[in-house]
C-alpha cells in the first residue's frame, strides 16, 4: 500500500514537470503578461504624477475617474479581441496565434517607453492608446491557452496545469510589481517599458519557431483511443444542433453571466487596495506595498495554487460539483477578507514613514492585514483552477476557443466596469474607500450565488457532451476502417 502511494506521488510530480515541458509556450506567454500586468496598478499614484505633475500629490485624487477609465477600457478591448481570437482558435494554429499576440503585446510595451512625460491629457492619451494595444493582445491569451490545453492535457491533470499557471502567475505578478515599483520610483519607467517590450517580442519569436500544435480532441477520454491513429482527424464543426444541445444549456449560461459579477469581486479590490495604501493620508510607497505582497501574498498564492490543484482534481473525480463548491468558497473567502482589510484602522503616515518597511512592520495592524492577504491569495486561485475544467467538460472540442472567449468577454465587462464604477463612486463620496468596496463587493458576491444554481444541472450537461463524443468515437472508428 505504501509502495503504491509512493508511486502515485512520484507520477504526480513527474506529471507536473512534464506539463511544464509540454506546455512551455503557455507559461511563457502568460507569465510575460503576469510580470507586467500590475505595473500601472502598483504605480498608479506615480503614473498620475507622470501625466499631471502640476497637480502634485493630489494628482491621483483629482484624476481617479480618468485612471479608472484607463484601467477599465483596456479590459473592454480584451473582451472584444477575445471573441476574435476565440473564433480563430477553433480554426487555425493556436501556436501561431500565441506568437502573434505576444508580438502585439511587445509592441504595446515597447512604444509606451517613448511617451512624452508631464503633458497632462496628451500623456494620458498616449498611455491609454498603448494600454488598449496591450489589451487587444491580452484578449487572445486565455482563449488560446484554453483551446490548446484542452487538446494537450487529460482530465486528471487539468487542475494541476491550471494550478501551476495560477501559481506562476502570482509569482511573476508580484516580482513584476517589485521590479516596476523600483524602476518607477527612480524614474526609470521608460526603460521598464522598452526592455519588457523587447523581451515579449523575443518570446513571440521563440513560440513561433519552437511551439508544437496538438491534434484537436486527442486528449478527451471518449476520443483518445481512436484519435491515437495518425489517419484519424477530428474535423467536426459547431452547427445549430450542437450549439442548441451543448452551448445553450444551463451551466454554460450561468458560467457566462456569473463572470460579470465574479470578476468585479476579483478586479476592484486590487485597484482600490493599491490606491488606498499608497495615496494620502497613508502614503505607503509602491515598493513597500510590493515587498509586503511578496512577504504575505506570494507564499499564500503559491501554497494555495499548488495545494488546491491536487485537492480539486481528487474531489472532481468523485463529482464535478465539487469544482463549483470550490469556486463558491473562493468567492466567500475573498469577500470576507476584503471587507476586513478595508475596515481595519490604518494609521496616517508621512512619506518617510510609508517608505520604511521596518516602520510598517512595527505596527500590529499590518501583521493582521498580512494574515488576511495570505489567506486571500491562498483562495483566489480556486476560481482559476476550477472554472476552466468545468467549461471544458461541458463543451465539445470544436467549441473550446469560442466558449472561452465568450466567457472572457463577459468577465472582461465585469473587470472593466468594476474599476470605472469604483473610480466614480470614490470621487462621488469624497474618497470613501470603505463604502466603495462594500458597493462593488456586493455586486461581486452575486457570482457565487449563480454558481450554486449551476449544481442543479451540471451533471446532466457533462453527460450530454460525453454521449455526443462517444457517438463520434464510433463514427470516427468506422470511418477509419473503411478508408
Amino acid at each position: 500500500m505504501n509502495m503504491r502511494n509512493s508511486s502515485e506521488d512520484s507520477e504526480e510530480k513527474t506529471g507536473f514537470l512534464i506539463l511544464i515541458k509540454r506546455l512551455w509556450p503557455h507559461f511563457l506567454i502568460y507569465n510575460s503578461y503576469a510580470f507586467t500586468v500590475s505595473a500601472l496598478i502598483i504605480n498608479i499614484v506615480i503614473a498620475a504624477f507622470i501625466m499631471w505633475p502640476g497637480d502634485g500629490l493630489l494628482a491621483f485624487e483629482l484624476h481617479a475617474g480618468e485612471l479608472g477609465i484607463l484601467t477599465g477600457t483596456s479590459i473592454y478591448i480584451i473582451a472584444i479581441s477575445g471573441i476574435l481570437f476565440g473564433a480563430l482558435a477553433d480554426k487555425i494554429s493556436r501556436i501561431k496565434l500565441m506568437a502573434f499576440v505576444e508580438f502585439i503585446y511587445g509592441i504595446g510595451l515597447f512604444f509606451n517607453g517613448f511617451v512624452p512625460e508631464g503633458q497632462g491629457q496628451t500623456t494620458y492619451i498616449f498611455f491609454l492608446v498603448f494600454s488598449l494595444v496591450r489589451g487587444f493582445s491580452i484578449g487572445g491569451i486565455w482563449p488560446l491557452i484554453t483551446s490548446h490545453a484542452n487538446d494537450s492535457t487529460e482530465d486528471k491533470e487539468r487542475s494541476q496545469f491550471y494550478g501551476a499557471m495560477q501559481g506562476f502567475f502570482q509569482l511573476f505578478q508580484i516580482v513584476g510589481m517589485v521590479v516596476s515599483a523600483i524602476l518607477f520610483e527612480n524614474n526609470y519607467w521608460r526603460q521598464y517599458f522598452v526592455i519588457m517590450g523587447i523581451i515579449a517580442l523575443f518570446f513571440g519569436l521563440i513560440i513561433l519557431i519552437r511551439g508544437k500544435e496538438p491534434k484537436r480532441g486527442a486528449t478527451r477520454k471518449e476520443l483518445k483511443s481512436v484519435l491515437s491513429s495518425e489517419k484519424v482527424v477530428y474535423e467536426y464543426k459547431l452547427n445549430k444542433e450542437t450549439i442548441k444541445s451543448t452551448i445553450f444549456k444551463p451551466t454554460n449560461l450561468i458560467a457566462f453571466f456569473e463572470g460579470i459579477f465574479t470578476t468585479i469581486l476579483l478586479a476592484v479590490p486590487d485597484f482600490l487596495l493599491i490606491a488606498y495604501l499608497t495615496s494620502p493620508p497613508h502614503n505607503i510607497s509602491p515598493l513597500v506595498v510590493a515587498l509586503y505582497l511578496i512577504i504575505f501574498g506570494l507564499p499564500g498564492g503559491l501554497i494555495g495554487s499548488f495545494a488546491f490543484a491536487k485537492v480539486s482534481d481528487r474531489l472532481a473525480k468523485k463529482n464535478i460539483k465539487y469544482r463549483i463548491y470550490m469556486i463558491v468558497l473562493s468567492a466567500i473567502i475573498l469577500f470576507t477578507g476584503f471587507i476586513f482589510f478595508f475596515t481595519l484602522p490604518i494609521p496616517n503616515m508621512t512619506i518617510e514613514q510609508g517608505s520604511s518597511i521596518i516602520f510598517i512592520f512595527s505596527l500590529p495592524t499590518f501583521w493582521i492585514l498580512g494574515l488576511i492577504m495570505f489567506i486571500g491569495r491562498s483562495f483566489v486561485g480556486l476560481w482559476n483552477i476550477n472554472q476552466p475544467p468545468v467549461l471544458q467538460e461541458i463543451n465539445l472540442p470544436e467549441a473550446q476557443g469560442k466558449i472561452s472567449s465568450a466567457n472572457q468577454f463577459l468577465e472582461a465587462i465585469g473587470s472593466g466596469t468594476g474599476p470605472i464604477i469604483a473610480g466614480i463612486v470614490l470621487m462621488t463620496f469624497n474618497q470613501n474607500y470603505q463604502l466603495t468596496v462594500l458597493v462593488t463587493l456586493i455586486l461581486g458576491i452575486m457570482g457565487a450565488l449563480l454558481w450554486l444554481l449551476a449544481t442543479i444541472w451540471i451533471n446532466d450537461d457533462v453527460n450530454r457532451v460525453s454521449a455526443i463524443l462517444k457517438q463520434r468515437e464510433t463514427e470516427l472508428s468506422n470511418k477509419s476502417k473503411t478508408d
